[in-house]
């Protein structure tokens, strides 16, 4: 008969770890983004998923309706879509910078259901700006610009929030019937 040895039971036993270490492992584990590097990743991806949607809403518009884009070229459209993501670049690399402040500063961030919808309809008021700014510097009337940053707006808010929830839904419909294996 085998008995248990001593080494054993202790090595089983569980410890608490000082803050200080949980801190180390945290930071090995997750470590903090620089704040440079946080802009730089948050100014680019913001210019990236910017400029195609925008440029596909003012592209499609001005083949659609020239009216409503004063006949421009598909390049006056691709150059809109240029500023406007740029405008949107900046306004969220000042947004990066504005939350680690706040977030340094003790505020932390609001993760509520209020905090969220409070942001996202921040971003939408920050596109709706940028996008209201380059038209009106090209020389569009009001209607003209008020129906181009509509659409641009649900183009870059609500289409990506519609698609997550179909492709959510999708997901949820598929997993119960793949891990079912009587089915």
């Amino acid at each position: 008969m085998s008995s248990s040895t001593p080494g054993v039971d202790s090595a089983r036993r569980l410890v608490w770890a000082s803050d200080e270490v949980i801190a180390r492992i945290e930071q090995e584990v997750r470590p903090q983004v620089s704040l440079p590097r946080m802009i730089a990743l948050a100014a680019t991806s913001a210019f990236v998923f910017t400029w195609l949607p925008a440029f596909v809403v003012f592209a499609a518009t001005t083949i659609v309706a020239p009216s409503l884009t004063n006949e421009a070229s598909v390049g006056t459209a691709a150059f809109w879509a240029l500023q406007v993501s740029m405008l949107v670049a900046i306004t969220a690399a000042v947004t990066t910078v504005r939350r680690r402040a706040a977030k340094l500063g003790g505020a932390g961030t609001d993760a509520s259901t209020q905090g969220t919808l409070l942001r996202v309809a921040i971003h939408i008021l920050l596109t709706g700006a940028c996008a209201w700014l380059v038209l009106a510097l090209q020389g569009l009337s009001i209607s003209q610009i008020a129906s181009l940053t509509a659409v641009l707006v649900v183009v870059l808010h609500l289409v990506p929030v519609i698609g997550a929830r179909l492709l959510r839904g999708i997901r949820g419909r598929r997993g119960p019937s793949l891990s079912d294996p009587v089915s």
